[in-house]
């Protein structure tokens, strides 16, 4: 099943069902790879796509067969100093999040989760243990939302490593506005992930 942008906000929505592999990919190489592992795969599927990414320009590899992995994260960017998770189109804020950092002297580590169940706690653990920090990234509601999830399971099998409270970034807790300059109040943005990532930095 194939869902466009107004569904995309709601990616935690699909992740809490049992049996349900759900995909939320960036770019349109992981979304071809992706959506051929996901025809290909004998289990029901949610891809999910972002129809604000559609007017995007990706280079996409010269493969024959080119299949990206169920369950397994991208890391985008190196980084020590922090690391942040996102998904879809909130994975492009997070990499521009991370260039803005860099010239403050913060080293971003930017996961891109790209499958939400199974989530790949592997790469998210590792990078954790690497930059003690974490900030999450999600266009959807924070209630039960997937950043809610990292978070936990960073708290559960990170712990020792941190040295700053796990933070999320996501969508303020009302219905979405639908004039525009509200709508942008509402959702993630650059700055409001440059900002949690200075605090649990201590910058």
């Amino acid at each position: 099943m194939t869902v466009s942008s107004s569904w995309a906000r709601k990616s935690q929505w699909y992740s809490h069902v049992p049996g349900l592999i759900v995909l939320a990919p960036y770019d349109a190489a992981d979304a071809k790879g992706l959506l051929k592992a996901a025809i290909r795969n004998p289990n029901p599927v949610v891809f999910l796509e972002h129809e604000m990414l559609y007017g995007i320009e990706f280079e996409i590899p010269d493969v024959k067969d080119w299949v990206v992995p169920i369950g397994k994260a991208k890391v985008r960017r190196q980084g020590v100093d922090v690391t942040i998770t996102a998904h879809s189109r909130m994975v492009g804020l997070a990499l521009k999040a991370a260039d803005e950092l860099s010239k403050q002297g913060i080293e971003a580590e930017v996961i891109d989760l790209r499958t939400l169940r199974p989530l790949d706690t592997d790469t998210i653990l590792e990078s954790v243990r690497k930059t003690n920090r974490i900030v999450t990234v999600e266009e959807g509601w924070g209630q039960s939302g997937v950043g809610a999830e990292i978070c936990a399971r960073v708290t559960a099998e990170a712990f020792d490593y941190l040295d700053a409270p796990p933070t999320r970034v996501h969508q303020v807790d009302a219905p979405l506005a639908y004039a525009a300059n509200l709508e942008a109040m509402s959702l993630p943005s650059v700055e409001k992930i440059v900002d949690a990532a200075k605090a649990v930095t201590y910058r």
